[in-house]
């Protein structure tokens, strides 16, 4: 059997359902620490910039942060945005949100942007 869907609706599923099946039972715990992962985010990120076919943020050295790849859709941070927040926010709640955090925060800054998955990587 086979269902048609619109492509708004695939949208509405691809939301509802983003979470990776590990951290999927602490979704309610996002919430409570979504906005001191966007504000720490704000604060390393400087400078912006596009270059072969990525969307780059980078930090007050021009290092990058995050990058965006337009071909896959995909967006990668860098692991050195971990490391500065572990002083700030446990382990286990790094590992289980800061994916969250980095697509919201990218999202808030380029909402026409579509992102089908967030990878950590060594970016720089």
């Amino acid at each position: 059997m086979k269902i048609i869907i619109t492509e708004h609706q695939l949208h509405l599923i691809n939301e509802d359902y983003k979470r990776d099946r590990f951290d999927a039972e602490y979704s309610d715990e996002y919430p409570k620490y979504k906005k001191l992962f966007i504000k720490m985010l704000k604060q390393d990120v400087k400078y912006y910039g596009e270059a072969h076919g990525s969307i780059y943020l980078m930090n007050d050295k021009k290092e990058p942060l995050f990058a965006y790849r337009k071909g896959s859709k995909t967006l990668y941070y860098d692991y050195s945005v971990d490391r500065e927040m572990e002083d700030m926010i446990p382990h286990h709640i790094m590992s289980r949100h800061l994916k969250n955090a980095a697509y919201d925060y990218f999202k808030g800054l380029f909402p026409d942007v579509e992102i089908k998955e967030v990878n950590g990587a060594n970016i720089g």
